[in-house]
């Protein structure tokens, strides 16, 4: 769960905040009224087994919500601490310490009470109590009997008077009984059925009913008989006895008020409870022993669930601020921490997200001026490397990269690693200018066969940040291939003009020559005819030479219009697809490529690349094709030839050079002448698996 999260859950939250401390105090509560209780219960509720079936269930759900608790609590640490999850190390110390506090005293009290518990138990079954209950019991019996023993005689002494059966004297002879023997009751019945009776006017006796048949049966039967009848101001104990052989029977009783029969009862079930509670006094030590467990338990258990609720309540501020702090550490600038907390850790808070929310600040305005250098680096047009005192490179812009046709390198790779191959000789270059005063320097490199000539200038980088040097490149391979074309524009102008002037004149002198001398003898003839025709063909070629001379030094201009690249593809193609035997041409281009040129000339240069195929091709297919790319369309004609050696690549678009021995060397120049025109920008790669491949770049 998430700082927030818990906060919103646990602080926040109406329900949570009322339904805790309702909880905790319906579970004191009930175990304040379990314990009032327990002291009300009887013997037998105490020794029930259906009380120790309730409470050992009840030990078992606590014990067992207990052991979900800790173990839960101990499986979220392990779980933490295994994850790494900042703050859980000290999370588990406190929640150890706080289970410690929780555990130890309430154990110790535990077994301390019980043990107290036992020892008091104990005593309540010592032999001065157990006399002193016995004693009571017999003592309440021994009244019980005596007042029977006394209503016995009495009912003896009436059988034994004479006239105790005579209607006439009974009265007399029951209250003289009466009187002498302090009974509550007498009188004298025939066959069940009561012939005269007196009795106490303070003794209730119209609560208990005649003696039933059954009574005045046992007597005739067994002589004498005794009969208790409780009544509701107290109990009658009355006690007959047969008068002679005759069906008479002589009834004394006796009146124990309420008050002096409760404690004779109460005495005899005391003495009862107690001999049963001795019988079951493991019972007992058991029952009391868990309820204590069952209060002591529950104790346990909420102070258990409030020491971790109390050490989360503690540690999600700090871990919040931790994670917070290893956030803004790994470049998670504006971190903020939002657990509330009114302490000294809120103070810290306070104070850690105004810091982080300066850093963030300050960090934005150095990316914004990063972000400006940055684009002040990748709008310019050269190349730029930056790199430490150690050679290690420290950033480099798109041009660089595209200059060097190398992918972007990790930070901090060593410049030997990347500048190898055809770059060596660019690392040589660097550190040599960092070795030596200059900090400028040329160099000439081939990338993908293609030639290019670089500015070096090599600067100290120095500030507030890491030292090192700054390398700047500049491409200047269109600035020298057009100075060259311009030399050699001029020098073909100057050629063609310095070369035409005697050619006319040696044509027509030959000329005159041979009229002069064609009736002279054969051998003559045919000598000067032979001389004179070589010397007008070879003046013819070198005029044609000077054309050509001419005709490059004086290119048309350039008339743009958007024409469809595939038509003029093809019927540069088509000129060529018959042209040697085994050798076929092969167009691939999308129909829809439509760009702003001139079509004549792209179709003269795309035949001057087909032609040279052409010748350099013995047997195979020669493929020209056109795809469209950002900004630009590509043209590539490609031949399985004999290729051109990186030696010649340099040389390939100058006027003079030629790889076929003969003609004047202008077909590639005048491509490049072409292309440059038009803002593009052609090279020469290797085929593969032989051959040679133009690349034609047009801007769209």
């Amino acid at each position: 769960m998430k700082p927030r999260q818990f906060v919103d859950r646990y602080r926040k939250d109406p329900r949570v905040i009322v339904t805790v401390p309702l909880l905790v105090l319906t579970a004191t509560s009930l175990i304040y009224y379990a314990i009032q209780k327990a002291k009300e219960l009887s013997p037998e509720a105490l020794t029930s087994q259906v009380l120790l079936f309730v409470l050992a269930n009840i030990n078992v759900l606590l014990i067992l919500g207990i052991v979900f608790v800790l173990l839960r609590a101990v499986a979220k640490l392990v779980l933490e601490r295994q994850r790494g999850i900042i703050g859980s190390r000290f999370r588990t110390k406190l929640v150890v310490t706080y289970m410690l506090m929780s555990l130890v005293p309430v154990g110790l009290l535990f077994f301390v009470a019980t043990d107290l518990l036992r020892v008091s138990i104990d005593r309540w079954f010592n032999t001065p109590v157990r006399k002193i209950l016995q004693n009571g019991e017999a003592i309440a019996q021994m009244a019980q009997d005596q007042a029977a023993a006394n209503a016995l005689a009495a009912a003896r002494e009436i059988a034994a008077t004479p006239g105790a059966t005579d209607p006439s004297r009974v009265d007399a002879v029951l209250n003289r009984v009466q009187q002498f023997h302090t009974i509550d009751m007498a009188g004298v019945y025939r066959d069940g059925t009561m012939l005269k009776e007196v009795a106490n006017p303070r003794a209730p006796i119209q609560e208990v009913s005649e003696p039933p048949k059954k009574f005045f049966e046992d007597v005739f039967t067994h002589g004498t008989a005794v009969k208790y009848d409780l009544g509701a101001s107290g109990k009658w104990i009355r006690a007959a006895t047969r008068i002679g052989n005759t069906p008479y029977a002589a009834i004394a009783g006796v009146f124990v008020p309420s008050a002096m029969n409760r404690l004779i009862d109460e005495s005899i079930i005391l003495h009862k409870n107690f001999q049963q509670l001795d019988a079951q006094r493991p019972t007992l030590k058991a029952s009391q022993t868990s309820l204590f467990l069952a209060v002591t338990l529950a104790i346990l258990f909420f102070a258990l669930w409030l020491s971790i609720y109390a050490s989360r309540r503690i540690t999600i501020p700090i871990k919040a601020l931790a994670e917070a702090t290893g956030r803004l550490a790994e470049g998670g600038y504006g971190s903020r921490v939002d657990v509330v907390a009114t302490d000294e850790v809120g103070r810290l808070i306070e104070s850690f997200n105004q810091m982080s929310l300066q850093i963030d600040e300050q960090r934005e305005a150095l990316t914004q001026t990063n972000r400006y250098l940055s684009t002040v680096l990748e709008s310019v047009s050269a190349g730029i490397i930056a790199f430490s005192e150690d050679f290690h490179l420290l950033s480099i812009n798109r041009a660089a990269l595209q200059m060097l046709q190398i992918g972007e390198p990790d930070a901090r790779t060593p410049l030997a690693e990347f500048l190898t191959g055809d770059l060596s000789v660019l690392h040589e270059a660097i550190l040599e200018l960092a070795e030596r005063a200059s900090r400028t320097r040329e160099v000439t490199l081939i990338r993908a066969g293609e030639l290019r000539y670089l500015e070096l200038s090599l600067a100290r980088l120095s500030g507030g940040g890491e030292e090192g040097w700054v390398l700047a490149m500049e491409d200047s391979t269109q600035l020298v291939q057009a100075q060259k074309l311009a030399a050699w524009n001029e020098a073909a102008r100057r050629i063609a003009h310095e070369i035409k002037n005697p050619l006319t004149p040696i044509q027509l002198s030959a000329e005159r020559i041979a009229k002069k001398f064609q009736n002279q003898e054969d051998d003559a003839q045919q000598a000067i005819d032979e001389g004179t025709k070589t010397i007008v063909s070879e003046v013819r070629q070198l005029k044609r030479m000077v054309d050509e001379f001419s005709r490059f030094a004086r290119m048309p201009a350039v008339h743009l219009r958007h024409a469809q690249l595939a038509e003029i593809l093809q019927q540069a193609a088509s000129l060529y697809g018959d042209v040697k035997p085994g050798v076929t041409v092969s167009v691939s281009v999308d129909p829809e490529i439509e760009l702003l040129m001139d079509p004549e000339q792209i179709r003269r240069a795309v035949g001057n690349l087909l032609n040279n195929a052409v010748e350099a091709t013995e047997r195979g297919e020669i493929r020209v094709t056109a795809r469209r790319e950002p900004h630009r369309v590509v043209i590539e004609v490609a031949d399985p030839g004999r290729g051109v050696p990186d030696t010649d690549k340099e040389k390939l678009f100058l006027p003079y050079f030629s790889t076929k021995g003969r003609g004047t060397g202008l077909g590639l120049a005048i491509v490049h002448r072409i292309v440059n025109d038009h803002d593009g920008r052609i090279s020469v790669h290797d085929n593969y698996p032989k051959g040679t491949r133009f690349e034609i770049e047009l801007p769209a």
